[in-house]
């Protein structure tokens, strides 16, 4: 008897420990947390309040040698970065003002045009340019986009356009498509269509092992039906999930993670692939795939075309993989994402050494070496340029519409 009463005496006596040990972990945890959140509150405070103190990395690429504008561009960039969903795309920017970026209510960021006093609206030809954030312009001010540019240098042939920039962030060229057939419903017909694309397209098959799906798409079949009362356990995981995601402590480790170069599951496919095999063994048929996406929504643009009477060019675009002088501040941007260099290798392969069908030709481009030369800065990341970058891209273009506006001519230079 005396021998129970001491073995319940132990357990009650560990049971004890064990609850004192949890609640001083918890109280710890607690206090932890209410700390940092107070310490990235002021810290975040004290960014906001100080425009010169940019929120991106971008900010100190070399291709921006002392301009005094980039801060507030990427603070503004931020601030715009939000998004409302748009049936069949999923998402475009929410409507912003500011200095170097505006989006309208639209979800399209302006453009430069020419001076509309001179001539109606309604007697220039219209250029709709479609692509991700390249051609949204992530890095640029607004008059300094692809499709301002391409503007500018048509003006300067003599040719007045109106330039639409439809480009968004993350778009894989299946949702620009969708993008111009809602416009043409709508009645929207340009005289020009521009693709430029190939990033997205890539990446989206690199990160889902698919071609031809939009990127992240596994969030929402994830999120499909999640109102759905027998789905009220994948709701739960994602709502705890969502509330330690935005725990102080784990903005915290992803920070530390970042710094000491450590990938975390939740860093993106670009770390998945990093993590585990990057060879392309067993990936070739990947590979091809997103070349028959890309060259069957090619095909349908130019049924399209024919339907509606537009022309039509298609560009693939540079990464920082194709340029072979590389600043030092390009090749860590290289060594950052060097887990996608052989698959976008691969893709570029297939798609600029003559797989594209004859029947695309003069109508799909190849720009993937336009900067394999160039010395000078040119790269803020490994997919975005810098405003020269743009300018560059946009050149091509302009030449290409400038030839067709000339063989077939649609006004006549003031």
């Amino acid at each position: 008897m005396e021998e129970n009463l001491r073995r319940i005496k132990r357990i009650l006596g560990r049971i004890r420990e064990a609850w004192l040990i949890l609640g001083a972990t918890f109280l710890f945890v607690v206090s932890a947390e209410v700390a940092l959140s107070l310490a990235y509150l002021i810290k975040d405070r004290i960014q906001a309040s100080v425009p010169s103190a940019p929120r991106d990395w971008r900010a100190q690429a070399d291709a921006y040698p002392g301009e005094s504008w980039v801060s507030q561009y990427y603070n503004e960039f931020e601030d715009s970065s939000a998004n409302k969903w748009v049936s069949y795309v999923y998402w475009r920017r929410k409507p912003y003002e500011g200095q170097y970026i505006n989006v309208d209510p639209n979800g399209i960021r302006r453009t430069w045009a020419p001076d509309r006093s001179r001539r109606e609206a309604r007697d220039r030809p219209s250029i709709f340019v479609f692509g991700g954030s390249t051609t949204w312009g992530v890095g640029a001010r607004d008059d300094s986009t692809i499709p301002s540019f391409l503007a500018r240098k048509l003006k300067e042939n003599g040719i007045e356009c109106d330039v639409i920039n439809f480009g968004e962030s993350g778009y894989v060229s299946t949702q620009e498509v969708i993008t111009l057939i809602r416009q043409l419903q709508q009645g929207n017909i340009p005289d020009v269509v521009i693709f430029y694309d190939g990033v997205n397209d890539m990446y989206s098959a690199y990160q889902q092992r698919l071609a031809g799906l939009p990127q992240n798409e596994f969030h929402r079949a994830q999120e499909f039906n999640l109102t759905q009362a027998r789905n009220y356990r994948t709701l739960r995981t994602l709502f705890i999930r969502g509330t330690v995601d935005n725990l102080a402590m784990t903005r915290l480790a992803r920070n530390l993670r970042r710094r000491l170069g450590v990938a975390g599951q939740g860093d993106g496919a670009v770390a998945y692939w990093r993590a585990t095999d990057n060879s392309m063994a067993g990936r070739e048929s990947l590979l091809r795939e997103v070349l028959s996406v890309y060259e069957g929504n090619m095909r349908m643009v130019k049924v399209l075309g024919e339907a509606y009477g537009f022309e039509t060019f298609f560009y693939w675009q540079p990464t920082i993989f194709d340029k072979e002088h590389r600043t030092a501040y390009e090749e860590t941007q290289r060594r950052s994402v060097e887990g996608l260099q052989p698959f976008c290798r691969g893709v570029c392969t297939l798609v600029c050494s003559g797989n594209i069908p004859a029947e695309h030709e003069g109508v799909f481009h190849d720009l993937s070496g336009i900067f394999a030369q160039v010395r000078q800065p040119v790269f803020i990341d490994w997919c975005h340029v810098s405003e020269w970058g743009n300018e560059v891209v946009a050149e091509r273009m302009a030449a290409d519409a400038a030839n067709l506006f000339n063989t077939h001519p649609v006004i006549a230079s003031d």
